[in-house]
C-alpha cells in the first residue's frame, strides 16, 4: 500500500478482472500456496481438502486474469504464480479489510451510544438526576388532603 499510482476512471477493467478472480477465499488459499512453489493439482486438493473439480475451475478463473501459469510436464500439468505482486495485494486488501471491520466496531459503538444517550432522555431517565430546585411545591401535592376536614 506504500505506492502511489494514480487510477484514472475508465482504467479500472484490468483491476476489476484481478479483484474478480481474488472474489474467493479458496482461490487466495491457492494463490497463496503457489506463492510457496509450484504445485500440481492433485498437490493442491489433498492440501486444501478439496475436489479435483472444483481446484481446477478455481485454477481456470485464476488463469484466465493472468496470475497463474500452467506448465505441461509429461502427464501432470504444473501450476505457478505468474504475478508474484499478487500477493502483495493480498497482504493489502487483508490489512484494509481490518481498518474497515475496526472502523465498522468504531461506528457500532458509537451508534449504539447515540441510541443509549437519546434513549435515556426519551424515557425521562433525567429526572432521576433531581428535578430544579426553583420548581418544587412547598410541599409534597400527594401529602396534602383534597378533601376538607369537617368544620366542629
Amino acid at each position: 500500500m506504500g505506492k502511489e499510482m494514480p487510477v484514472a476512471m475508465g482504467d479500472t477493467e484490468y483491476a476489476s478482472k484481478v479483484i474478480s478472480a481474488l472474489d474467493s477465499p479458496l482461490r487466495v488459499d491457492i494463490l497463496l500456496l503457489l506463492h510457496k512453489r509450484d504445485h500440481v493439482v492433485h498437490e493442491l486438493v489433498s492440501t486444501l481438502s478439496k475436489s479435483q473439480p472444483l481446484i481446477s475451475q478455481h485454477l481456470r478463473v485464476l488463469k484466465k486474469a493472468g496470475l497463474v501459469q500452467s506448465t505441461r510436464t509429461g502427464r501432470e500439468v504444473v501450476y505457478s504464480l505468474s504475478v508474484p505482486e499478487t500477493i502483495d495485494l493480498i497482504r493489502d486488501a487483508e490489512q484494509v479489510g481490518k481498518l474497515a471491520q475496526q472502523n465498522d466496531e468504531l461506528a457500532a459503538r458509537r451508534e449504539a451510544k447515540k441510541r443509549n444517550a437519546d434513549a435515556g432522555t426519551a424515557t425521562g431517565a433525567a429526572a432521576i438526576i433531581g428535578v430544579p430546585q426553583d420548581n418544587l411545591p412547598a410541599r409534597d401535592p400527594g401529602l396534602i388532603p383534597q378533601t376538607p376536614s369537617p368544620k366542629k
